[in-house]
């Protein structure tokens, strides 16, 4: 493919972003003056400190997420693995487009069929699907957008023979000669989620992709780690540890079977954000052949949190740190986290409560309740709310409403604006179609638009 003809693909999407017309309707945007050009909303003037935009407000802080972008692509760089971050924490182009061009991304994860074709459409060369692809339409929807983008190489995930099948009776006369589906045989644990469970399936899963390796290619073996959790940290770990070991194991037997056929560099693929440590780890001491592509795909260290992920990073310290070029770093002063969440003070009926105008509509809550940093009044910070103290707690939300207990003797006051950090991106970007991106003096410099 030439690079003339990569161009249109890779700038579409972004390129159409510019001219969204955005307004009032959208929620934390000033409804006066008519609407504004999307690629226009750095241009405005606004600052959150000075009060600017009506609240609530999600804002990303982009120099702590260039930051983390730097930190995750430092150490790829210094343990010879790659990175495929998983889109679907943010479902934001722009911002898989960062994780490429700051991050070093090899390629981008998502979830689905239409999440694949914004990482597509943001200019990703490389797009593995962590899912099985089933259904006609889905199948077809894959198809599809491999003749749009002709030039981007699309992965998905098979767990078992029925998986396989799907792509295999669903395809039709809709693949092209020659065209095969790029999957990754995917391993899992009992209780968990997909992925086969054991090395005996896995076996009869490849010997059937390579009966029929006219329609299928099998391109690696994936896992995902994330989800393994044990009454302690350490029995936790030995279960990571244990799924870890199955998916070297199964990665050996498929190449054993001569299923990689001549590739050059099949897939040996997982790590989310709590544990990709641990998986360079494993995965680097299982005699791997240095042709092979160990790639890490977590997502949530775009942002980070001062919540459910801070713990996680915490837990990562006390394993050993993170293993740098400058030798063993703490996560938690290495990664900033990058999302916060700007809100009102709305009522004070309650002794010690201040009821916000945040809610379960506009903030994660399945990893706790967003957690106060700071307080603002006239422009300027006034407190800071001691994250690790604990004295400012969010408690309870409504759709619409969160509750905050503070300290006697706080000053506390109607109209004030609490700054506070969020616990799982994930669930904090999908609550927002547009999440404003601000500087260090909290001016906004730009808009991210996303499509959940």
């Amino acid at each position: 493919m030439t690079e003339g003809a990569a161009a249109p693909a890779r700038g579409a999407l972004l390129a159409s972003l510019d001219g969204l017309r955005l307004d009032g309707a959208t929620k934390g945007l000033p409804s006066g003056g008519g609407p504004i050009a999307f690629g226009d909303v750095g241009r405005q003037g606004w600052n959150l400190l000075a009060g600017d935009l009506p609240l609530p407000v999600l804002a990303l802080r982009d120099a702590h997420m260039r930051n983390n972008l730097t930190v995750m692509r430092r150490f790829a760089e210094h343990h010879g693995v790659r990175l495929a971050p998983h889109g679907k924490t943010t479902c934001a182009p722009q911002l898989f487009r960062d994780q490429i061009d700051i991050g070093g991304a090899w390629g981008i994860t998502v979830a689905n069929v239409q999440q694949a074709w914004l990482a597509a459409g943001a200019g990703a060369e490389n797009v593995l699907i962590a899912n099985e692809v089933v259904g006609p339409a889905a199948v077809r929807a894959l198809v599809e957008l491999r003749h749009a983008h002709a030039g981007t190489r699309f992965m998905s995930l098979v767990d078992s023979i029925g998986a396989a099948d799907q792509l295999i009776v669903h395809e039709g006369a809709h693949l092209r000669d020659g065209e095969r589906f790029e999957v990754l045989l995917e391993i899992g644990f009992p209780g968990g989620r997909t992925g086969t469970r054991t090395l005996d399936q896995a076996r009869a899963i490849v010997g059937h992709l390579m009966a029929h390796n006219t329609v299928l290619d099998l391109a690696g073996v994936e896992t995902y780690e994330g989800l393994v959790g044990r009454p302690s940290p350490e029995e936790t770990i030995a279960e990571v540890d244990r799924l870890l070991a199955t998916t070297v194991e199964a990665f050996h037997m498929a190449a054993g079977m001569g299923a990689f056929g001549d590739r050059r560099a099949p897939i040996l693929t997982a790590g989310g954000s709590v544990y990709f440590d641990r998986v360079v780890a494993r995965f680097k001491e299982a005699n791997l052949s240095p042709e092979t592509m160990i790639l890490l795909r977590g997502g949530s260290s775009i942002a980070y949190d001062h919540g459910a992920y801070r713990k996680h990073l915490q837990a990562m310290n006390a394993r050993g740190g993170l293993a740098m070029p400058e030798g063993q770093v703490d996560p938690v002063a290495a990664f900033t986290p990058a999302l916060e969440l700007w809100a009102s003070v709305l009522s004070l009926q309650d002794e010690g409560v201040a009821v916000l105008n945040i809610g379960m509509r506009d903030m994660p809550f399945d990893l706790g309740y967003p957690i106060p940093l700071r307080q603002v009044r006239d422009g300027r910070e006034v407190a800071d709310l001691e994250i690790d103290d604990g004295a400012f707690a969010i408690t309870a939300a409504n759709d619409q409403h969160a509750y905050m207990r503070f300290p006697a003797g706080a000053d506390i006051a109607i109209g004030d604006t609490i700054v506070a950090g969020i616990s799982h991106p994930c669930t904090a970007f999908d609550k927002w179609d547009v999440v404003l991106r601000i500087d260090e003096a909290f001016n906004v410099i730009g808009a991210i638009k996303t499509f959940f």
